[in-house]
């Protein structure tokens, strides 16, 4: 079974900014995709995660919309980090769900993945 098949939620290629902070510390860093659960980000090799640890994150979107939420680093690959949501605000989830109905193309799967997250 590859990645793709045990994913629950679609990730879609996006490119933005991200900000990433954690204790007074900051970097910015590059999303390479997002998905309604969580994102996959190219981080400077500066900075040392570990798997579990918490970070602030801020997703630029342009226009002034930015997403702001708390996120916990699931798996490292080189300078990808995978993190999982863990706390997002109703103005960062409301962009983020019409981020991702513009790039899916399936509402039917946007709604399904909708449901599951409850």
């Amino acid at each position: 079974m590859n990645d793709n098949e045990r994913r629950h939620y679609q990730r879609i290629p996006f490119i933005a900014d991200v900000v990433i902070s954690r204790e007074g510390d900051q970097w910015n860093c590059s999303l390479e995709d997002i998905s309604l659960k969580g994102v996959l980000i190219e981080a400077p090799q500066a900075v040392t995660p570990e798997q579990g640890q918490a970070y602030d994150v801020q997703l630029v979107l342009g226009e002034g919309a930015v997403i702001h939420m708390a996120a916990e680093v699931s798996h490292i690959t080189d300078s990808h980090w995978g993190m999982s949501w863990q706390n997002i605000d109703l103005e960062g989830l409301t962009h983020l769900r019409r981020l991702l109905e513009l790039n899916m193309g399936d509402t039917d799967e946007m709604h399904r993945e909708l449901a599951e997250l409850g």
